[in-house]
């Protein structure tokens, strides 16, 4: 049995974890949800900050000190993924001038993002969000961040088809010569930044899931998530995320065809060990 919903403030939530972790899958069962809209990898919070406020440093409650200047909505606005909130010019307007602080502003973005799908609460899935957990608890000290975490050798398989130079690992120093050890480092570095830094946040605002145990227990699996969240459990609608979305041609991807967790296809192995 859940407590009862705490006052509504957005965003409620984030999803995080290693690129190629089943981010995406745990982001759409969690926006199938009635009252959550999840939004998709959007990456503007904290660089908007940083490149308006280079001198920003995440520290205690220096979230809530963040004066909202027209640089910040600039950077905000103008960010190449910020579209995928849907909002309209007016309405990230009318959320400027009713904010005083980019912690408001924020907020009033996600609520109005929750508005467009008949819902009241808002949150956002990035992965790289693992690495700025700090910063978005100290913005938005009621947000309850979700990690999900993948075997890493999974991840790194996965990562090695993703990537390329100047994305994911393929960032990384000895990427043409060592690209499997690379994709490694790349998933433990994400990992233990997150576990890390989840020490230092409040008690009860951030909660581990493995991804394969989302895959073989859903039901159980997205309950705890929902209790986390304080959030009843939606069995119909979470478990039947992809309904209706489920799209046929020929080649696509589990994620791109919206096939769901019972039509995963996990890569070879041999003794439980992948093969590289």
């Amino acid at each position: 049995m859940t407590s009862p919903l705490p006052q509504s403030r957005n965003p409620y939530l984030f999803v995080v974890g290693c690129p190629r972790s089943g981010t995406t899958l745990l982001q759409r069962m969690l926006d199938a949800h009635p009252q959550l809209a999840v939004a998709n990898d959007t990456h503007f919070i904290p660089r908007a900050i940083r490149k308006a406020r280079s001198d920003f440093v995440a520290s205690g409650p220096a979230g809530e000190q963040i004066r909202l200047t027209p640089e910040l909505i600039d950077q905000v606005r103008s960010y190449h993924r910020f579209p995928r909130l849907g909002l309209a010019e007016s309405t990230v307007g009318k959320a400027s001038l009713a904010s005083s602080t980019y912690r408001g502003f924020v907020g009033r973005l996600y609520l109005e993002f929750a508005r467009l799908s008949g819902k009241s609460l808002g949150g956002e899935k990035t992965p790289d969000y693992v690495r700025h957990l700090p910063l978005l608890h100290a913005l938005f000290p009621w947000v309850r961040s979700v990690h999900i975490i993948r075997d890493g050798r999974d991840v790194a398989l996965s990562a090695l088809e993703w990537a390329r130079e100047g994305k994911g690992p393929g960032r990384m120093a000895l990427w043409r010569e060592e690209p499997v050890a690379v994709c490694a480092l790349w998933w433990r570095w994400q990992v233990r930044t997150g576990r890390q830094d989840a020490e230092s946040l409040r008690p009860g605002s951030y909660l581990e899931v493995r991804y394969e145990n989302l895959v073989e227990g859903p039901e159980e699996t997205l309950r705890s998530i929902t209790d986390f969240l304080q959030l009843p459990f939606a069995r119909e609608e979470m478990l039947g995320f992809n309904k209706g979305k489920v799209r046929h041609e020929k080649g696509l991807s589990v994620k791109k065809a919206w096939r769901d967790w019972r039509q995963l296809e996990f890569p070879a192995t041999t003794n439980g060990i992948p093969r590289f």
